[in-house]
């Protein structure tokens, strides 16, 4: 037992709705309205000390929750109903560390989500995923670290909060919630020095208009196609929406946008070239669609592929369905996992069936991030950051996330500037580093609060 472990005392949830700028599509849908909950706790330390906690997510049932029997507006009440269930199970709970709490939070989520369905015709017939419930879940989680790195300003000398993941302040090692090869282990063993610069990654949509002859006006004050938006901010780091469904097709818009990306970045005095990485968002039926991909950019653009750094979730998030693996593809190129990391009790299966590593996602929950994140450093996988279009507070918890990981592409996904720039203007306002980005960069300031943020 220490000092800093926290009892909340009270939760408040305040739902936002927010309207993109500019409609995102993914492979399951469109997103042009999202909803951006905030959850507040008032908690209590072991030593006395009343600490406040706040946590941000945009609630993505689009990504989380692809349902298309269900509504938008079905699927984000449900989502939000969630959110209040979790609210009334988390006040006045134990004394614990925010991971011990953070690991029954999640049990208790997936507890609640199924009492949920039983009341719910809609989700008897159709259950809410697992994905989803991690999503709601994630702003209370962040609450939970973000007071119990208030608490931790009573310390001398009061440590920040990523370098207190150790023995001194948690309660046990991460072998009680990763298995024996963790014994003596903690978090803060797996993180690195906090990085003041993150290189921003930029999102390609299929069907963006990649120079300035080929963009069409559009309603929101912003860059229509990349080429402008690489002369605007000095991007080198783009993430590409491919279809999955044709590799022709997808290696043709995979060599058309490193050759508009690499002629605007000569342009604009950017050296090295663009760095690239695709995400299908499960398009592909098999990973042999995949290999036909990359033959076909091996051939007509080597340069193309030499730049390409990962793949990411290419295949369907249910890995209980698969008959194949992974190998072959990550033999050419690593493919990192995203929707169907959802559960942690199956991460062993990730290797096996062939995928090279994680992308870790703060939209899950920062406690099953944090836990997923040593797993995979552990085992020396290949690891990214990546991000659920975060704006406001959100945004700043993930960008300081990514800012403590050792990762394999140094770069942040921060895709809001692109779909919300407007979101959320009296947080930006509060922390306008992290809403800044110059050649290429956002520059993080010198020191973070006591908290996540």
């Amino acid at each position: 037992m220490k000092t800093t472990d926290i009892r909340v005392e009270t939760v408040e949830v305040a739902f936002d709705d927010e309207r993109l700028s500019v409609p995102l599509q993914l492979s399951k849908g469109v997103i042009e309205v999202i909803t951006y909950v905030t959850v507040t706790v008032q908690a209590r330390t072991r030593a006395g000390a009343a600490v406040q906690g706040v946590g941000a997510i945009l609630l993505s049932d689009v990504w989380a929750f692809p349902a298309p029997e269900l509504t938008h507006e079905e699927k984000d009440r449900l989502m939000r109903r969630l959110c209040r269930d979790i609210a009334a199970w988390l006040e006045d709970d134990t004394l614990e560390d925010p991971i011990e709490k953070g690991i029954r939070l999640e049990r208790a989520a997936v507890e609640l989500a199924d009492r949920l369905a039983s009341e719910e015709p809609l989700l008897q017939r159709t259950p809410m995923p697992r994905l989803a419930v991690l999503n709601c879940m994630a702003p209370f989680d962040a609450a939970l670290h973000d007071a119990w790195g208030a608490g931790l300003r009573s310390q001398t000398p009061p440590p920040s909060l990523y370098a207190a993941y150790t023995a001194d302040y948690l309660n046990r090692d991460l072998s009680a919630d990763l298995g024996a090869d963790f014994a003596g282990r903690y978090p803060a063993d797996y993180l690195a020095p906090r990085r003041r610069a993150l290189a921003v990654q930029h999102v390609v949509g299929f069907t963006d208009a990649l120079t300035p002859a080929d963009a069409e006006p559009q309603a929101a004050d912003l860059p229509a196609d990349l080429t402008t938006w690489i002369e605007r901010d000095k991007l080198r780091c783009f993430k590409l929406k491919l279809r999955g469904q044709s590799p022709a097709e997808d290696a043709e818009r995979l060599i058309e946008v490193h050759l508009a990306a690499s002629m605007a970045l000569d342009a604009a005095g950017v050296r090295g070239g663009p760095r690239l990485s695709v995400d299908p968002n499960e398009g592909c039926r098999e990973p042999d669609m995949m290999l036909e991909m990359l033959d076909r950019v091996a051939v007509e653009r080597p340069q193309a592929l030499a730049a390409l750094d990962y793949i990411e979730q290419p295949t369907p998030r249910d890995l209980g369905s698969y008959t194949t693996t992974l190998h072959a593809v990550a033999a050419h190129v690593p493919v990192v996992v995203d929707e169907s990391l959802d559960d942690l009790d199956n991460i062993e299966s990730i290797r096996r069936l062939g995928w090279s590593g994680l992308a870790v996602k703060t939209c899950k929950g920062h406690t099953h991030s944090l836990l997923a994140y040593c797993w995979g450093r552990h085992h020396r996988l290949y690891l990214t950051l990546q991000d659920l279009t975060n704006p406001g507070l959100a945004l700043v918890h993930s960008a300081n996330f990514c800012a403590h990981l050792h990762l394999n592409v140094d770069c942040f996904e921060g895709n809001y500037r692109q779909f919300m720039p407007l979101a959320r203007p009296e947080e930006q306002a509060a922390q306008p580093a992290y809403f800044e980005v110059a050649d290429g960069r956002l520059n993080l300031p010198a020191e973070m609060g006591p908290g996540l943020y």
